[in-house]
């Protein structure tokens, strides 16, 4: 499968970030922290949310899969596939938000875990999850891949420290989940 003329086009019309569809790329795509090597369709880099949502939206049109990927520090192969790489570790970075007295933070995808540990640090806190691969690992990958760590008994997953997330769906469109309900008998949360 290869990515069509017209998504290449369309998608250079209402997208800012990088689209990389040469040889050298790909092959650096091809891999992550696993043994596995499978080379993708293609890499786009997106600047924007309204770029990331572009590339789902038109991949969605045409067909294509997606892969997002953050800095590939995938044990089991997750970074990598026959699809058009989303690579948000370049550009959707920023830590947007930290609210001590609230005690959340709101981030990109791109931000490196062990950044937003340290950012939060000068309040007293600490994301509670710590992977091995915390000074690589994106957020997006870390809350994608329910990450844990060596002190996940005493802190626990990374779902158990997400409130709400902007999700991308596969048509594109931009959607806020977050928990709704919570049943105070049983403990148990709704998320919409």
């Amino acid at each position: 499968m290869n990515l069509s003329r017209e998504f290449i086009a369309e998608l250079g019309k209402r997208f800012a970030g990088d689209l990389r569809l040469d040889v050298a790329s790909k092959i650096l795509y091809s891999t992550d922290a696993s043994m596995y090597q499978i080379e993708p369709l293609g890499v786009a880099i997106p600047k924007t949310q309204e770029d990331l949502q572009a590339a789902v939206e038109l991949a969605a049109k045409y067909k294509i899969p997606i892969l997002p990927r953050g800095s590939g520090s995938s044990l089991g192969g997750q970074a990598i596939g026959e699809a058009l790489i989303l690579d948000c570790s370049r550009y959707l970075t920023s830590i947007l938000e930290i609210n001590p007295e609230e005690k959340y933070a709101l981030v990109e995808p791109g931000v490196i875990l062990t950044d937003l540990n340290r950012a939060a640090a000068k309040y007293g806190l600490t994301f509670g999850p710590d992977p091995a691969s915390a000074e690589r690992a994106t957020m997006g990958g870390v809350i994608g891949n329910n990450a844990t760590g060596a002190h996940s008994i005493l802190y626990g997953m990374s779902a158990d420290h997400l409130l709400e997330a902007a999700v991308v769906l596969s048509d594109g469109s931009l959607s806020q989940w977050g928990m709704v309900n919570r049943n105070s008998e049983s403990g148990s949360e709704k998320w919409r």
